[in-house]
């Protein structure tokens, strides 16, 4: 099926036209070949199509990326990716939608790390409903919040409302001007998420790992990047994550302990003459495949004889609230009860700063968020 609905990488200009060097990302990209056998650790996949923006001209990303991205150091031998090419769109953006849902279940069953070069990013939602999971974590990198409903706003600007039930939503790097107050805590809107905004991001920015480890798909608007360290953007504005915080961010994703998927959406090659805007959107997924090479531990399960524990008594607990620490990575995870758990309590993704509260007898608000969930 894949076939069917991808224009492979070897038919794609920018590939033909590469004539690097075995020291360069797309030396391996243009010499690896996928193997649905024996898949890759990481696919990259081009989704040349913008007419659910106010741009369209976001249908060129995938190619101006990309001139970038082969261009860039390789990888070790640890990491095997392979360049898909791009979806084939269609007479409508409907039957694009459908070609990227069904390139989703087939790449989704393999259990492999996606990066996606869009395109506009309402194409979020087929990714996610190519995916069929009953819960879905989605972690929205965006200055603003796209729940518009108004009848003029285009689909990027309203997909968070075509969300497929049991996907919980969460935007990092909002900045507040742009979004109602009472937006703020989005699980009043039924996500069942959160928003850490700009500011928040820059008091205590490891925070933001536990999440984003936590995610199943990385959405990253390119708006959210202040325009003058990222030219290519047509809704821009002067403040915005910095280039080395987009990558910090992309880099976390990669560093997730499951196949997380990871797409870009919003540049746009016309507003872009220097293509240095190209570059930073290389450079931001050059990282998150780095992030995915350097792995150095999966989430604890059973008795997770691997991992340190630390068992701390806080006032108004029966039972002392259990942390553990991957003796490598010195990555956290803390223990909620919950009730259909007989065996082994819920583990969530934390970080030392919910450890240290613990100490304090203080519970985090990560620990009240989830248990009040369950």
């Amino acid at each position: 099926m894949l076939n069917e609905l991808i224009i492979p990488a070897s038919e794609l200009d920018v590939v033909k036209q590469f004539e690097g060097n075995s020291d360069q990302f797309g030396y391996i990209l243009k010499n690896q070949v996928f193997d649905s056998l024996n898949p890759p650790h990481v696919v990259l996949l081009g989704l040349p199509e913008g007419r659910g923006s106010g741009c369209i001209q976001v249908d060129q990303a995938p190619h101006a990326i990309r001139q970038h991205l082969y261009s860039l150091s390789a990888l070790g031998p640890e990491i095997k990716i392979v360049d898909l090419g791009n979806i084939k769109c269609g007479n409508k953006i409907q039957d694009t939608y459908a070609a990227v849902k069904m390139v989703a279940e087939e790449l989704y069953k393999m259990n492999i790390s996606l990066l996606i070069l869009g395109g506009s990013q309402e194409i979020s939602v087929p990714l996610i409903e190519g995916c069929n999971k009953t819960e879905f974590n989605l972690v929205i990198v965006d200055d603003r919040i796209d729940n518009r409903i108004n009848d003029k706003s285009n689909s990027d600007e309203s997909y968070i409302n075509n969300m497929p039930i049991g996907t919980s939503v969460s935007v990092i790097a909002a900045q507040s001007y742009f979004f109602k107050e009472n937006e703020h805590n989005i699980e009043l809107e039924g996500y069942n998420g959160e928003i850490i905004t700009l500011g928040e991001i820059r008091s205590g920015f490891k925070e933001l790992e536990p999440l984003l480890r936590k995610s199943d798909f990385v959405s990253f608007d390119f708006g959210s990047i202040k325009s003058s360290e990222a030219p290519g953007q047509y809704r821009v504005s002067p403040n915005g994550l910095t280039g080395e915080e987009a990558c910090r961010i992309a880099w976390y994703s990669g560093m997730s302990t499951k196949p997380v998927w990871f797409g870009l959406f919003g540049y746009n090659p016309f507003f872009d003459s220097t293509t240095s805007g190209a570059m930073m959107a290389a450079q931001i997924c050059w990282y998150f495949v780095k992030g995915i090479s350097k792995r150095t531990d999966d989430e604890p399960v059973n008795e997770a004889s691997d991992f340190e524990h630390y068992h701390i008594a806080v006032d108004g607990l029966e039972e002392s609230l259990t942390f553990l620490r991957h003796p490598v990575s010195h990555r956290w995870w803390m223990e909620v009860p919950a009730e259909d758990c007989t065996i082994f309590p819920v583990r969530i993704p934390c970080s030392k700063k919910d450890y240290r509260k613990a100490c304090k007898n203080e519970i985090s608000e990560r620990w009240w968020k989830y248990f009040s969930k369950i």
